[in-house]
C-alpha cells in the first residue's frame, strides 16, 4: 500500500514539475500580479491605453503582463500562449501588442500580432526593449519602463494610422472618379446605341408595316429590346424606369420622323391618328426630365530582452 502512495505522490510531482505558467484572466489592459504597480500607476496606464484605442478606428490593442517567473518554458512560448488566450487586436486584423514583463526571471518580450509585424519590426521592438524597458527595470522603475515603452509604440501606431488613412482617402478618391468616369464613358455608349438601333428599327418598321400606329409601336419595342440587351450583355445594371423611358422616347421620335416624312401629305398624317399626337408630345414633355478584440494570432513577430 505505502508503494502505491509512493508511487502516486511521485507522479503528481512530476505532473506538477512540468505544469506551464498559468495565464491570468484578461480583465484590464494592464495586469500586475506580482503587485509591483501602485494603484494609481495601474489607473495611469490603464487610461493611456484607453485613450488610444478609443483615438482609432482599426481596433488596435495594446496590453502589459507582469509576472513572477516561468514554469517550465521560454518566454516567447509563454508570449504566444498569451497572445492567443487573450485574443489582442481586432477579429481578423490581429492588430494588438503584448508587453510581457517576468520580473523574478528578469525577462521580457514584445509579441506582435500579425496585423503589426510591418510596423513594429523585430528591430523596433528590440529597440523599445534596451533603450525604454531595460534601463529603467534595472533601476527598479518599473512604471516608468512601461510608460516610455508604451509611449513609443502609440507614436510608431499613429504615424502609420495616419499615413494609412491618407492613403486609403486617396485610393478612394481615385476610385469614385474612376467609377464616374466610366459611368460617362457606359452612358455615351448606351446614348450611341439607342440612336442607331432606333433608325434601323425605325426603317424595318417602315418596310413591315404600312399603317403608322404598328410602325411606331414595332420601332418602340425593338429598338427597346435591342437597347436592354446591349445593356445587359456589357454587364451594365438597368432598371425599369430606364427600359420605360427608351420605349416611350422610342415612339416619340417615331412620331416625329414619321411625320417629317410624311408631313407634306398634310391630313394623311394627322388622320390616322387623331388626337394621340397630342398625347405623344405632352408624354415627351413629362419624360424629358429624365437624367442622371477578437484578434490573437501573432507569427512570432517581435523581440525579446533581460534586464
Amino acid at each position: 500500500m505505502k508503494k502505491y502512495l509512493i508511487i502516486s505522490l511521485l507522479l503528481i510531482f512530476n505532473c506538477s514539475s512540468f505544469a506551464l505558467t498559468t495565464i491570468p484572466i484578461f480583465n484590464q489592459r494592464v495586469v500586475d500580479i506580482t503587485n509591483t504597480l501602485t494603484k494609481s500607476q495601474l489607473n495611469e496606464l490603464e487610461s493611456s491605453l484607453i485613450e488610444f484605442e478609443q483615438s482609432r478606428t482599426d481596433g488596435a490593442q495594446i496590453a502589459v503582463l507582469m509576472i513572477a517567473k516561468l514554469s517550465n518554458e521560454t518566454v516567447e512560448q509563454y508570449a504566444d500562449r498569451v497572445f492567443i488566450n487573450w485574443k489582442i487586436g481586432k477579429k481578423d486584423a490581429d492588430n494588438g501588442i503584448l508587453l510581457l514583463i517576468v520580473k523574478e526571471d528578469r525577462l521580457m518580450r514584445i509579441e506582435v500580432g500579425y496585423g503589426l509585424e510591418g510596423t513594429i519590426t523585430d528591430l523596433i521592438a528590440s529597440h523599445i526593449i534596451q533603450e525604454q524597458l531595460a534601463p529603467k527595470f534595472k533601476q527598479n522603475n518599473y512604471y516608468q519602463g512601461i510608460s516610455d515603452a508604451i509611449t513609443v509604440i502609440k507614436n510608431k501606431l499613429t504615424v502609420f494610422n495616419s499615413h494609412f488613412n491618407k492613403s486609403q482617402q486617396l485610393t478612394d478618391t481615385q476610385s469614385n472618379a474612376n467609377k464616374g468616369n466610366d459611368l460617362i464613358s457606359i452612358s455615351n455608349k448606351v446614348i450611341g446605341w439607342a440612336i442607331a438601333s432606333f433608325f434601323i428599327c425605325f426603317v424595318f418598321s417602315r418596310l413591315v408595316f404600312s399603317t403608322l400606329g404598328k410602325r411606331v409601336f414595332l420601332t418602340a419595342i425593338l429598338n427597346t429590346l435591342s437597347t436592354s440587351g446591349f445593356v445587359l450583355w456589357n454587364d451594365c445594371s438597368i432598371s425599369f424606369v430606364l427600359v420605360l423611358a427608351c420605349f416611350f422616347i422610342s415612339i416619340y421620335f417615331s412620331l416625329h420622323f414619321s411625320g417629317a416624312i410624311n408631313g407634306h401629305s398634310g391630313g394623311g398624317f394627322r388622320g390616322s391618328l387623331g388626337g394621340g399626337i397630342g398625347t405623344s408630345r405632352s408624354s415627351s414633355r413629362s419624360f424629358g426630365k429624365f437624367g442622371g478584440g477578437g484578434g490573437g494570432r501573432s507569427g512570432g513577430g517581435g523581440a525579446s530582452g533581460r534586464w
